[in-house]
């Protein structure tokens, strides 16, 4: 007799668009599903632009849920649970944060299995998320999250045992890495053909610490004068103080800020060294890109950093801060062909091995077989109006 294809629902808080590594992550995952095993369904708490312009994938549906804490949420989330259960969906799958609060028990209410995901080292905690959490999670089958830095974290954090927590490294389409350079690149920015670029590809928010990076490409300077940097990422509120920074640092001539592109790869095709100088990092998805593209990486040793770097395999690992180790690493790497070549092709190699969205989509595949035929969908009874009770006044708590 032939098993009909389990239904899976994603939700997410939003989807803006596949700018963000996540939310590209999670469209490769749909449309890399085997459809003769799962048939997915996506829903969002707020809407979007991408949205609305209809090219998701598979079926979706805004939510329209502004804040968790509101009671409209609560009878909106109990009519998920009963479309949950009459659809006939298998499994939940959840993204982000305001999701992670809200769904799970009433994706259990509805029948479904329940799986959440962490992506990073919880920067966004605080005592009132956490308790909430800590309720939300006994009505969750598996945590899902991107590297054993995430998972270590997330056990101690929010007391989830570490036995059902699962380690999916991040996965992209090796199709991508197949783009040309940016053939105008350098004649648009001024740089010469035989001048060196360091390139960094990030939010350019503080916990990225890019002042770290200029500083220590001022450093390079000194010994090395026809170096450059480049800053991929960020918008006019973040980019705008570091530019006055910059100026101060007597570096503007050779500093150049790009902004968020919708795809980093001919750019990044230009870097001599790749740089993430983070404090704070799940599984760095710029990282990876660098490794696709096959350059040399020097980082910080924060979050997932050293389950993607080798040190001195395919790149160099620093501590968060230390200026003069950054510097010395990127010149040491610049002032060598054969060392950039070396690190760039093992990055690659590593990256061929490990971070495909093929090798990504055949893991999120088995953990969902592993959790659904742990025992068959059953109806399950809760006791409703207590249990909504107490969760809403748990959530008014949120700061």
């Amino acid at each position: 007799m032939k098993t009909r294809p389990r239904r899976i629902l994603y939700i997410m808080d939003y989807f803006f668009g596949t700018e963000g590594g996540t939310e590209r992550q999670v469209l490769e995952l749909i449309q890399g599903l085997d459809r003769a095993r799962y048939v997915p369904t996506f829903a969002a708490l707020q809407t979007s632009n991408y949205i609305e312009r209809g090219d998701f994938p598979c079926e979706t549906q805004v939510l329209n849920i502004q804040s968790v804490s509101l009671p409209s949420a609560i009878m909106k989330m109990l009519a998920l649970a009963m479309e949950i259960r009459r659809s006939a969906i298998d499994l939940v799958h959840v993204y982000f944060n305001d999701a992670a609060v809200l769904t799970p028990f009433f994706s259990k209410l509805g029948g479904a299995k329940v799986i959440t995901s962490r992506r990073d080292m919880g920067m966004w905690y605080t005592p009132g998320i956490l308790r909430l959490l800590r309720i939300s999670n006994r009505f969750v089958d598996r945590i899902a999250v991107n590297s054993q830095a995430v998972k270590s974290h997330v056990a101690m954090m929010e007391g989830y045992p570490a036995s059902r927590i699962k380690v999916l490294k991040n996965g992209m389409n090796g199709e991508r890495f197949k783009s040309e350079r940016d053939p105008g690149f350098r004649k648009r920015l001024g740089i010469r053909s035989g001048d060196y670029i360091v390139g960094m590809v990030s939010n350019l928010y503080a916990v990225k610490r890019p002042k770290d990076l200029i500083r220590a490409v001022s450093l390079i300077r000194q010994q090395i004068g026809n170096v450059h940097l480049v800053l991929v990422g960020g918008g006019p509120i973040e980019i705008e103080p570091l530019k006055e920074f910059v100026g101060r640092s007597g570096m503007s001539g050779c500093v150049h800020f790009l902004g968020r592109v919708p795809n980093a790869i001919p750019i990044i095709k230009h870097f001599d060294v790749c740089v993430s100088c983070s404090e704070s990092e799940g599984l760095s998805n710029s990282i990876i890109e660098y490794m696709g593209c096959g350059k040399p990486v020097v980082c910080t040793g924060a979050g997932g950093n050293p389950e993607l770097v080798n040190d001195g395999a395919n790149g160099y690992l620093v501590n968060v801060g230390d200026i003069e180790a950054l510097a010395k690493r990127i010149q040491e790497i610049l002032q060598s062909e054969t060392l950039r070549f070396t690190l760039g092709r093992n990055g690659r190699n590593r990256f061929q091995q490990e971070f495909t969205s093929d090798r990504m989509i055949a893991a999120y595949m088995d953990m969902y077989d592993e959790v659904l035929n742990g025992r068959p969908r059953r109806e399950r009874e809760q006791n409703l109006t207590g249990a909504v009770s107490g969760l809403q006044s748990k959530m008014e708590g949120i700061v």
